[in-house]
């Protein structure tokens, strides 16, 4: 469906767009804003900031609900029912190739399959772990920049990285992600971290686990990225290297390594 979307110039759809567009050209009637955002299982910022950044680009249009002046509601805009059709388009080609691969109840058992993992946790208590408290899926630094545009474009060219949304008119905050990496970006007038990292040893703003550190290493080579500490295998089992940002903030990729059995010493896998 991306490189659909792509073909047709709809690329600068964030991550978790699709979902929004494709559900709102399914639907009956206008979305309330925390219904999508309560789907998606985002955090109310999270969800706010996709949905001001599809409104933004063109997709979406957001509106005061007449019958609850509360509410705000979301629905597509043209541009989004455009895309929406290309992206109905593609989602028929994978299923008319999956089609051609099994049997309609084999399709059929898919989908419900896949509707109950989607359904696994919802409509109860809130996540939880077996103590009974509430579980803590993940957390995103946030990266203290004097132009967020300018970082986002680091990460993007330099490092491989998806620009998610950059919010404001010039942007005081954005993400970036690759993979499951996610780094936040936000606005200060000056970075208070940059004078402490060119002092300071290793004063590490964020660190990312990556599959291949030497593949990374090489490819960040090649875009001309001034690595500020190269490949290193830790004594602690890992195998990292350091960039900086424009502003300073030192960023380290890491591949942890395998440990023999009954060794205290890290090898390569």
């Amino acid at each position: 469906m991306r490189k659909a979307l792509e073909v047709e110039g709809y690329n600068d759809i964030p991550r978790n767009g699709l979902y929004v567009i494709g559900g709102l050209a399914q639907a009956t009637r206008d979305i309330p804003l925390a219904d999508i955002i309560e789907d998606l299982g985002l955090s109310k910022q999270a969800g706010g900031q996709l949905v001001d950044t599809l409104v933004t680009r063109g997709y979406l249009e957001r509106q005061t609900d007449p019958q609850d002046r509360r509410r705000l509601v979301i629905s597509l805009s043209k541009r989004g029912r455009d895309a929406a059709l290309v992206q109905a388009e593609a989602r028929q080609m994978v299923d008319d190739s999956l089609a051609e691969r099994t049997s309609e109840a084999g399709m059929l058992a898919l989908r419900k399959m896949l509707a109950a993992l989607i359904g696994l946790g919802r409509g109860g208590a809130p996540d939880q772990d077996r103590a009974g408290q509430v579980r803590v899926k993940g957390v995103v630094p946030i990266l203290l920049v004097s132009d967020v545009r300018r970082t986002a474009q680091f990460f993007s060219e330099k490092l491989g990285f998806a620009t998610d949304f950059l919010h404001g008119n010039p942007p005081f905050y954005g993400s970036v992600s690759r993979g499951v990496a996610c780094l936040h970006l936000r606005h200060v007038g000056q970075p208070n971290f940059a004078e402490l990292a060119a002092k300071e040893r290793d004063l590490i703003l964020a660190t990312i686990e990556v599959s291949d550190i030497e593949a990374l290493h090489a490819e960040c080579e090649s875009r001309g990225v001034t690595i500020s500490r190269k490949l290193v295998d830790q004594a602690w089992g890992g195998t990292d290297f350091h960039v900086r940002d424009p502003d300073g903030n030192e960023i380290s990729f890491v591949q942890y390594r395998q440990v023999a059995a009954g060794t205290r010493e890290a090898q390569r896998p």
